[in-house]
């Protein structure tokens, strides 16, 4: 998955509708989950550290999940692995420059409610320039919608 804006003419781009990634997404708008961090996580940093949202992103899945039951109710386990990374304009776009995670998890299909799932996803890169540090173990929560 990839994306990219840019403003038509002079209009600007409204920061809600910018790229921003890490976690699951849930209860964020605009965000582009990524399993093995924490919710809105990886973006541009801004002169003060903090995270911003970018005008391009690249996002990469591999997921294999294995049916343990298909009636009444299906359950699936899986293996995930993920690579992604939000860039401040696509002059500055390094789509080799990825945090990587990998990890496992499960999702039930309950027909009323939709897809629950639950995955526990490690981060292997800091989301911190400058460090070292892996973004480590996260759990990871999903509600009525599948990445």
């Amino acid at each position: 998955m990839y994306g990219y804006l840019a403003p038509m003419g002079s209009s600007l781009i409204n920061p809600i509708d910018e790229f921003i990634m890490g976690g699951t997404g849930l209860g964020y708008v605009a965000t582009t989950p990524l399993r093995g961090y924490d919710d809105q996580s990886i973006g541009v940093r801004n002169a003060a550290g903090t995270v911003a949202y970018g005008n391009v992103m690249t996002k990469q899945t591999l997921e294999l999940r294995l049916a343990a039951a298909l009636n009444p109710i299906p359950i699936y386990f899986l293996l995930f692995a993920e690579g992604g990374n939000v860039f401040p304009a696509l002059s500055e776009a390094n789509f080799f420059d990825l945090k990587r995670s990998a990890g496992f998890g499960a999702r039930i299909q309950i027909q009323p409610i939709g897809l629950l799932g639950f995955d526990y996803g490690y981060g292997f890169d800091s989301v911190v320039p400058g460090t070292t540090n892996a973004s480590g173990w996260h759990f990871h929560f999903q509600f009525g919608r599948g990445f």
